[in-house]
């Protein structure tokens, strides 16, 4: 019996305010959903707000940082039907941030800032960013001569 083919993973697209991380060549969506933030919270016994908190101030260990990485990574290939991703690991996950470009402190960086987005509100329950209410300014500047 032929296995079916799996949908291809939707490109990650920055406009739209979508983090990933570049691990071992592949870019991995990272997707805050509730699913996911509860999975993290669940294994690492800290709350969202502790956790975005720690992962500001730096402190943060390889291994919450994989955690959460790898809980977000799974939601985004769940939703994008992404088997690869979805069946990511934590050890694996923290072994790649090792190996990556910029290392550890880059994929803090970049999950302290969606880490701090989820608990400012940034994503909805899907863990998709929501539309920016700040105004622009550029659109609203007055322009005098």
């Amino acid at each position: 019996m032929a296995k079916a083919a799996s949908k291809p993973a939707a490109p990650i697209v920055e406009d739209r305010g979508e983090f990933s991380l570049v691990l071992d060549g592949a870019t991995y969506g990272l997707r805050p959903s509730y699913e996911a933030i509860e999975a993290v919270e669940a294994a690492t016994g800290q709350g969202l707000i502790d956790l975005a908190r720690a992962g500001l101030a730096a402190k943060l260990s390889l291994a919450v940082t994989s955690q959460v990485a790898t809980e977000f990574i799974r939601a985004w290939g769940r939703a994008n039907g992404d088997k690869g991703a979805s069946g990511a690991n934590a050890p694996r996950i923290a072994k790649l941030i090792l190996n990556s470009d910029g290392g550890f402190h880059a994929a803090l960086q970049t999950l302290s800032g969606v880490l701090s987005l989820a608990v400012t509100g940034g994503f909805d329950a899907e863990g998709e960013m929501k539309p920016s209410t700040t105004p622009n300014p550029a659109k609203e500047a007055r322009v005098d001569g």
